[in-house]
């Protein structure tokens, strides 16, 4: 009888999990026995949208105003109209961030996505494209620049904030630009959401609880260039 209740559970969470249209948050790495999010799971709200929404779905481009193309990347729902599950090299959203110069995503003057990046989406796409918040805690031992707190800033911000497109005149594309919001406190102001500071990212929840204190262990030891 507990063997059938397992299989019945399990699922149930497998149904959910594949029908939900809004995040499902996954316990991954906690000794759930169905844990769906196991190591290398990319999660959606945490990279993938933040990624999309910072590189494309800006005003002139693909956000819900604009729609050029009539496409609009800035929800899951929309995001997924340019997707295929599980096959990444059939779907518009990864064809259009590789090397072909007429429709590359993004387009000139801004720069492309770094072959890291393009390579997640690729990823998440072949992992069935799943709509996921996975919580497999947080590794906050070692926190430096450029192994944590630049990918994070690259990965959620300087698509909107770099040395082509400096949104609200402000540009994140190296250490000494960034240093600058820090040393003000805009940056930790920004990112998390506090009064009296432009919420960063504008149109989506704020970052995620673990990036923000990576960032903010960053600022406290010292916001050093390692």
């Amino acid at each position: 009888m507990k063997n059938k209740k397992i299989i019945v559970f399990a699922t149930l969470l497998a149904t959910i999990v594949g029908c939900t249209s809004e995040p499902f948050l996954l316990g991954g790495g906690r000794g759930n026995p169905f844990d769906p999010c196991p190591p290398n799971t990319i999660s959606f709200v945490n990279e993938i949208q933040p990624l999309i929404v910072s590189s494309c779905a800006y005003s002139g481009c693909h956000d819900a105003a604009t729609a050029e193309d009539d496409v609009v990347l800035d929800t899951y729902e929309n995001i997924m109209k340019e997707v295929k599950k599980g096959d990444p090299n059939n779907s518009e959203l990864y064809e259009v961030l590789r090397d072909d110069p007429d429709d590359i995503m993004p387009p000139p003057p801004d720069a492309p996505l770094s072959d890291a990046q393009v390579q997640l989406v690729y990823d998440w796409i072949m992992q069935g494209a799943p709509n996921l918040i996975c919580d497999n805690g947080c590794d906050t031992a070692l926190v430096t620049f450029s192994q944590v707190v630049f990918p994070i800033l690259d990965n959620q911000c300087i698509g909107c904030h770099n040395d082509a497109r400096a949104d609200g005149n402000v540009n994140l594309a190296n250490y000494s630009e960034i240093k600058k919001y820090v040393d003000d406190g805009s940056l930790y102001g920004s990112i998390t959401h506090t009064g009296g500071y432009i919420a960063m990212p504008p149109s989506l929840i704020k970052m995620s609880d673990c990036n923000i204190d990576k960032i903010r262990i960053w600022i406290e030891n010292g916001a050093i260039e390692d």
